[in-house]
């Protein structure tokens, strides 16, 4: 009976030690996938962020190394000697900003505007003295989305520069207009419109005037739901609008 008794006792003892053994073990192999789970969402944002990271360089090096948007300014420059000194400044503005002020990092839409307007500057010496162009700033520099680093830089310079590509430079009615606005606390807007030549510049239902390059990079660094970016052609103009989510 005794024997009976401690063989029973042990029984239960190794059943109970065993089914300890095997909550532990579920306890263990539990907390090792919901590692493996973190270390994955962890490893996929690292990913996300050096990819974001990768296509600011990317297209910051693309700018610092295309000849062609500083040949551009220079020739403008060039072509209006008496206001030399005045394009130099600003030039030098949009140098020091791409090559040094935002190496590797995002900006403010303070800054991005300040740049924004000198590239607008530099870029007018094209155009006649008396051609249209206006600049709307509806932003208040006292807001504080305006001083947080939450854009990639030179996400500005595509549109600007295609509306002075392709606008209308001759016709009275000819006009450039870039405007920058928040939009409901969580966006930024930018919308540049330009009076252009129907026959000369048709619409590209893909995409209009936008560059490709330019769009893949809005996409990589932005995301989806991050952005959006619609051109369209409405009785001669040309509109571009690029919106920007930051909150």
């Amino acid at each position: 009976m005794i024997t009976d008794t401690i063989y029973l006792v042990s029984t239960i003892g190794l059943a109970i030690l065993l089914l300890a053994s095997i909550i532990v073990l579920l306890f263990l192999w539990k907390n090792q996938e919901q590692l493996k789970e973190e270390n994955l969402r962890l490893k996929t944002k690292y990913e996300e962020i050096e990819k974001k990271y990768t296509g600011v360089h990317a297209e910051q090096l693309r700018y610092k190394l295309n000849p062609h948007l500083f040949r551009n300014a220079l020739n403008a420059i060039q072509s209006h000697a008496y206001q030399s000194y005045y394009a130099l400044d600003k030039l030098s503005g949009v140098l020091d900003y791409i090559l040094y002020d935002t190496d590797g990092r995002l900006v403010t839409i303070k800054e991005e505007i300040a740049f924004a307007r000198n590239f607008i500057e530099i870029n007018r010496l094209k155009t006649s003295p008396l051609f249209d162009i206006r600049i709307k700033n509806r932003i208040d520099e006292g807001d504080p989305r305006c001083n947080q680093a939450v854009i990639a830089p030179l996400t500005f310079i595509n549109p600007i520069e295609n509306a002075f590509k392709h606008a209308d430079l001759q016709s009275d009615n000819a006009f450039i207009s870039v405007s920058f606005s928040f939009e409901n606390d969580s966006w930024f807007v930018l919308q540049v419109a330009n009076k252009i030549n129907d026959l000369l510049v048709p619409l590209n239902t893909k995409g209009g005037l936008g560059n490709t390059i330019y769009l893949d990079r809005l996409s990589s660094v932005y995301g989806e739901g991050g952005y959006s970016c619609k051109e369209s052609i409405n009785n001669g103009i040309f509109i571009t609008e690029l919106r920007i989510k930051i909150l």
